[in-house]
């Protein structure tokens, strides 16, 4: 949070905004009735946002002001990313997910906008939180071999792990108890949770000791999840686009029919809500009259700016992805991250080839899935070597102090056995010990082997019954082949648990440099990205510079003169920066936009124009830079009126025309 908190307010004020700022800091300016009217002719879209931002400006009207609730957005989004790593996997992958989310120049580029996105994307990724709990997704890790360890219900939300360093075993010890993980808790095993646990009950206890309370608090978490779906689509209809990206995790993780009940409710009174400005927004469609249908080149040109774009760091993100994909770790993760990242663009892309309206910032909200992806990627091979690591370092030494421990403890549990056998069978003579053999150490199985096969032929036939011999050598070699595999079996599978709990033996060492590394190579990323980031707090980095454009118009225009915008959206440069063009005439403009309800106003018609500069010798007109538009004020110019110069700049062109006749 820090880091993208120092991101978000370094180079804040770029000193200019650009066209769509300048939209939301004119319409959060006006009063309630004014916003309310406007929406019905232009940006419904963008209404609840408009009324948010509406205090704010009424405060202080200033830049950062405007682009303040953006960063802080970012930061929320930022630390949500990260919870949702901590949930669905670990600690660290939290940790490198926000740092890799934080530093992704696209997300700095949002987060420094006076616009609804960065808050869309800070919805979306509290929904996604919200979901995860109520529909029960929990970590649950993958092995090489696809099988599931540790163990987390997607469905029900709580499990059961052995903590196989602190059990201790009630009654005889037992050397095939430490062969593998894989036999479970046996009876005397004390068990943990993976659950938290609070007064000293589980949650899973409680949940079914209290179904009603259960179902209570789930429900609470469907209305939060709705809610917070419904606030999001509303800021930004396409938003809505995560609710397919939310139904393909629940189908991932197999949820059952409760989750899916609660899910529809919550998702059928979001998209309820939202219906109405879906109706609103069609009839406005014309706003994205400049957008085109899509090519297949536009989907991978939103994965190169949210996983790069620097092609370096956008081949490291999409070979962690792949190793995150290929050898899942984190299943739950995985089921929550690849449908986000995947499911909303290929909509809106099928969408936009139908009515253009594909672009990179309706899908921010996206983007979180790419660095929890790329986390995962990096907690894999993390683990892969750090085993590796840990069982070379540790390996030698725990084996050969541990199976010490499993060979005395075998010869210790087998020998009395075949010593008792032993008592049994010989007699008195083969069984009573010299004296100075009291004193030494105890024989163990070797030993008592060879004492029984030295014995058996001075005690004769005669002395042992019948079938005693035999009895005792079957007794004998069946022992030691136990013994032999007790203590190979113990020491594998001491082996496995060390690997997979050597922390624990080597120490919390390697897990700190792992970390740390982790953070390194997120740092390294940035440096290599910093000019990227730079640019970003440059005005060169949006589409037009309003302050600029506002500056030089000021200056090569005189007070008094009349200037005419063709068409009326060229207005909002005079909207956004007033002082330069304060002095100029509008001469067109024939009702403002607060009082006609639109954005830019309206202006008067041909005849009413001409009119208007009858007694004109010049007119500046500012036109859009743009193929696409009809000069519509041009051609009246062009009657009475010759060009004298033209001056392009970035997004516009300044025209001069001096009458060609006499003013009348």
């Amino acid at each position: 949070m820090a880091v993208m908190l120092w991101l978000g307010l370094w180079g804040l004020d770029r000193g200019t905004m650009w066209r769509d700022e300048s939209a939301t800091y004119q319409m959060a300016r006006r009063t309630l009735p004014q916003i309310r009217d406007a929406l019905g002719t232009v940006d419904a879209v963008h209404g609840l946002y408009y009324v948010l931002m509406h205090p704010l400006l009424a405060l202080h009207p200033s830049e950062v002001t405007l682009r303040l609730p953006s960063v802080l957005a970012a930061v929320a989004t930022t630390a949500l990313v990260a919870a949702l790593g901590c949930r669905l996997a670990r600690p660290r992958v939290g940790l490198w997910a926000g740092l890799l989310y934080a530093a992704t120049p696209v997300v700095t580029h949002y987060a420094q906008e006076g616009r609804s996105y960065a808050l869309v994307a800070a919805g979306a990724a509290w929904a996604t939180y919200l979901l995860v709990p109520a529909a029960g997704v929990g970590p649950r890790t993958g092995r090489a071999d696809g099988s599931l360890s540790g163990s987390a219900s997607l469905t029900s939300g709580f499990a059961v792990e052995a903590d196989w360093a602190d059990r201790p075993a009630r009654g005889p010890a037992s050397v095939a108890g430490l062969a593998g993980r894989d036999a479970g808790p046996g009876p005397g095993t004390r068990v943990r949770s993976a659950v938290s646990v609070r007064g000293g009950v589980p949650r899973l206890a409680r949940a079914a000791s209290a179904p009603g309370r259960r179902g209570r608090v789930t429900g609470w978490r469907w209305a939060a999840y709705g809610g917070v779906v419904a606030v999001t689509a509303l800021l930004h209809v396409f938003a809505a686009l995560m609710l397919a990206a939310h139904a393909l995790t629940l189908l991932i993780s197999r949820a059952r029919r409760p989750v899916w009940q609660g899910w529809g409710i919550a998702a059928t009174g979001a998209v309820a809500a939202v219906v109405p400005l879906v109706v609103v927004a069609r009839r406005q469609s014309a706003q994205l009259a400049w957008m085109r249908r899509p090519t297949p080149g536009r989907l991978w040109a939103v994965v190169e700016e949210f996983a790069g774009p620097s092609a370096l760091v956008l081949a490291i993100n999409l070979l962690l992805i792949t190793l995150a994909l290929a050898r899942p770790r984190w299943r739950s993760l995985t089921a929550v991250a690849l449908p986000l990242i995947c499911v909303p663009p290929v909509l809106l892309f099928a969408l936009a080839l139908h009515r253009p309206c594909f672009h990179e910032r309706y899908l921010l909200f996206t983007l979180p899935g790419i660095p929890l992806l790329a986390a995962a990627g990096v907690d894999r091979l993390v683990g892969t070597v750090g085993s590796r690591w840990a069982v070379a370092v540790a390996g030698r030494q725990v084996r050969t102090v541990v199976g010490r421990q499993i060979r005395a403890l075998a010869v210790g549990v087998v020998g009395r056995r075949v010593q008792t056998v032993a008592a049994r069978l010989l007699p008195a003579k083969v069984r009573r010990p010299r004296a100075a053999s009291r004193r030494r150490a105890p024989l163990g199985i070797d030993g008592l082997a060879r004492a029984v096969a030295a014995r058996l032929p001075a005690v004769g036939v005669g002395a042992l019954p019948g079938a005693a011999a035999a009895r005792l050598v079957r007794a004998v070699t069946r022992r030691r082949a136990a013994a032999r595999v007790d203590r190979f079996a113990g020491v594998d599978g001491l082996a496995g648990v060390v690997a997979d709990r050597r922390r624990a033996v080597v120490g919390r060492r390697p897990a700190v440099v792992a970390v740390a590394a982790g953070v390194l190579a997120v740092g390294c990323a940035f440096v290599w990205q910093f000019p990227l980031h730079q640019l970003e707090r440059q005005p060169l980095s949006r589409q037009d510079d309003l302050a600029a454009l506002a500056a030089a118009v000021g200056r090569l225009t005189r007070p008094g003169e009349p200037v005419l915008y063709d068409p009326p959206k060229e207005r909002r440069i005079a909207i956004a920066y007033p002082r330069p063009l304060a002095e100029l005439r509008d001469i067109a403009l024939g009702t403002p936009g607060p009082a006609s309800g639109t954005l830019y106003g309206v202006d008067v018609g041909p005849t009413e124009l001409l009119r208007r500069l009858g007694g004109a010798r010049s007119a500046w007109l500012i036109a859009a830079d743009e193929p696409r538009v009809r000069p519509v004020k041009a051609a009246v110019l062009t009657g009475r009126f010759r060009l004298a110069y033209s001056l392009c700049l970035p997004g516009i062109r300044l025209e001069h025309y001096v009458r060609a006749g006499p003013a009348g």
